[in-house]
């Protein structure tokens, strides 16, 4: 089964919410402004492509789990994972197991915090490998965060996750079983995190007036052409 991976460079002012139930559009008036409008563009998008895959013409019940994370109320429903970058929506959803979604600004996440803090010294060394460190060390926090999401952890979840990006190998106590997909694209990096696996990715561009265009199928068994490509699987538990 597919994992479905969209993005949408929102450039309208206001997001067109008719798949949207009023109580979600009412509950978003209390947000300031930027983030009412985030909050909108998540849900639309969400909205958006279940109606596209699945032919749900309005957004189902979301609720938010005690781990802050949000979820259909349904476990009859599909996973996803919704994240933001800017003017950039995006939702990962699939059908079998759990995901995660990050996506980050190549340099922006710099000025603000220092993603090695979080690094191990085998993805320490890595780093200081690559061409271009800052850009390397993003694309492993975003990585890092995309399973953080799926497993539902935040300030104690970089405990729990190691990543070996030179073998292509992570090991995480949460989640045991699991393969990110990641890459960059422009000034955007993205992480895809999946449970127990990613077969196949299915990349989409969406865009209101036109609905949705696959950009790229990525299976866990082919390498991308990009450059900036990285798959991680999951080494066996520790003994």
């Amino acid at each position: 089964m597919a994992c479905h991976f969209a993005r949408w460079a929102v450039t309208e002012a206001e997001p067109d919410t008719h798949r949207l139930p009023k109580s979600i559009v009412m509950s978003a008036r209390h947000l300031s402004d930027k983030q009412r409008r985030r909050f909108l563009n998540g849900r639309v998008l969400l909205a958006e492509i279940i109606f596209y895959l699945y032919g749900i013409a309005e957004l189902p019940h979301v609720i938010t789990l005690p781990s802050g994370r949000p979820s259909f109320e349904s476990p009859d429903l599909p996973d996803f994972s919704l994240a933001y970058a800017g003017s950039t929506a995006g939702v990962l959803i699939s059908s079998e197991g759990k995901v995660g979604l990050d996506l980050e600004i190549i340099h922006a996440r710099s000025a603000l915090v220092n993603p090695q803090q979080q690094l191990s010294a085998v993805e320490k060394t890595w780093i200081a490998m690559q061409s271009d460190p800052v850009e390397s060390s993003l694309q492993l926090w975003c990585i890092r965060q995309s399973m953080l999401k799926m497993s539902g952890l935040n300030e104690q979840g970089p405990l729990t996750l190691s990543l070996n990006p030179a073998s292509g190998r992570l090991r995480s106590i949460a989640t045991p079983e699991a393969q990110v997909m990641s890459d960059i694209e422009g000034s955007i990096t993205w992480a895809c995190a999946q449970s127990p696996s990613i077969i196949r990715l299915q990349c989409w561009r969406y865009e209101p007036e036109n609905g949705f265009t696959r950009t790229q199928t990525l299976s866990s068994d082919q390498q991308s052409d990009s450059p900036h490509f990285m798959k991680f699987t999951s080494l066996p538990p520790a003994k």
